[in-house]
C-alpha cells in the first residue's frame, strides 16, 4: 500500500510508523485536553461555591427574642431581679454562640474536605499528564529508532541488489564478448560473409 501527500510518498512500514506517531500525538493532545477540562470543571466548582444558608440562626434568634419578651411580659417584672434577667440573656447567648461554633466547625471541615479533594484531583491529573507525556516521548524515540533501522536496512538491501546487478551485467558483458569473439574468429563465419 502506498500513500502520496503533497509529493511525499509513504509505503508499508513507513506508513505504519507515521500512523503510530499520529496516534501517539493524538493521545498526548487528548490527555492535555482532559487535563484542561478537569481544570475548568474544578474552577467552576470553586467559583460557584455558595456559603451555607444561615437563615435558621436568624429565625432561632427571632424566636429567642420573642420567648424572652414573652417571659418578661408574663413574669411579674417586680419579682425578677436584674441578675436573673441577665442570667437568662447570657444563657440564651451561650446557646446561640455554641450553635454558631458547631456550625462554623462543620462548614470549615466541609470546606477543608472540598479543598483537599480538589487538590488531590489536580495532583492526579498532573501525574497522568506527566505519564502521558513520558509515554509520548518514549513512543516517539522508539519510532525514530525504527525509522532509522528501516532506512539502514533498506539502504543495505539496495546496495546488495545493486552489487548483484552490477556483477550480473559484468558477467553478461563477458559472455557476450566471448561469443562475439568466437563468432568473429570462426572461419566458417567469414565464408558465409564472402558469399
Amino acid at each position: 500500500m502506498e500513500v502520496e501527500y503533497q509529493g511525499i510518498k509513504a509505503k508499508g512500514g513507513k506508513l505504519f510508523i507515521i500512523i503510530s506517531l499520529l496516534g501517539t500525538i493524538g493521545t498526548g493532545a487528548w490527555g492535555g485536553f482532559e487535563f484542561y477540562k478537569d481544570y475548568k470543571d474544578m474552577k467552576e466548582q470553586i467559583t460557584s461555591y455558595v456559603a451555607p444558608d444561615l437563615s435558621g440562626f436568624r429565625e432561632r434568634l427571632g424566636k429567642m427574642e420573642t420567648l424572652i419578651k414573652e417571659q418578661r411580659t408574663t413574669i411579674n417584672v417586680e419579682l425578677i431581679t436584674l441578675k436573673e434577667l441577665v442570667a437568662v440573656d447570657v444563657n440564651t447567648l451561650k446557646e446561640l454562640v455554641t450553635d454558631a461554633q458547631e456550625t462554623a466547625r462543620d462548614i470549615r471541615t466541609d470546606i477543608k474536605g472540598d479543598v483537599n479533594e480538589v487538590l488531590d484531583q489536580i495532583s492526579a491529573i498532573d501525574k497522568r499528564s506527566r505519564v502521558d507525556a513520558l509515554e509520548v516521548r518514549q513512543t516517539m524515540r522508539s519510532a525514530e529508532k525504527e525509522v532509522r533501522g528501516l532506512i539502514n536496512t533498506t539502504g543495505k538491501r539496495w546496495d546488495d541488489k545493486l552489487t548483484k546487478v552490477d556483477t550480473q551485467i559484468e558477467n553478461l558483458e563477458k559472455k557476450l564478448d566471448t561469443k562475439i569473439r568466437k563468432t568473429l574468429e570462426n572461419p566458417l563465419a567469414a565464408m558465409s560473409r564472402t558469399k
